[in-house]
């Protein structure tokens, strides 16, 4: 399974149907298949998992977190961050247990943008608290 090579599986909970329930567990514990018995992993630290509503699920290990959830063509959307690296990617898992990397991407330039399309805007905001030079 993914969360195995990867160490992590993982999921979001955006679904609004629901209460807005949050809560950690331990994790279970992860069997290696036996193809990758004695090869070192990268990620240290112990995996923690958070379902935050049914069937999207969070959970972090190391520098690693990763989201998970069943889009509406029954396809798992598994999304992982880096935050050492400050790099995701994004893998869509098959019903047939195909692996797809759809997208992959150093993400630290994002956080230089300054992105908000709707009133008030960021420089809106700063000129009503008496902040007038703008970023």
């Amino acid at each position: 399974m993914v969360c195995v090579g990867f160490g992590v599986l993982i999921g979001l909970c955006l679904s609004s149907d629901s209460a807005d329930h949050v809560f950690a567990q331990d994790s279970p514990a992860i069997r290696q298949p036996e193809s990758l018995a004695g090869v070192p992993h990268s990620l240290d630290g112990t995996p923690t998992l958070i379902q935050a509503r049914p069937g999207r699920d969070v959970g972090a290990s190391g520098e690693i977190i990763g989201f998970s959830h069943v889009d509406e063509s029954g396809t798992q959307v598994i999304s992982l961050v880096n935050t050492g690296k400050l790099w995701m990617a994004v893998y869509h898992v098959g019903p047939d247990g195909e692996i797809r990397l759809v997208s992959s991407r150093a993400i630290d330039a994002d956080f230089s943008l300054e992105l908000n399309a709707t009133a008030p805007l960021p420089d809106d905001i700063r000129r009503m608290q008496g902040k007038t030079k703008p970023r």
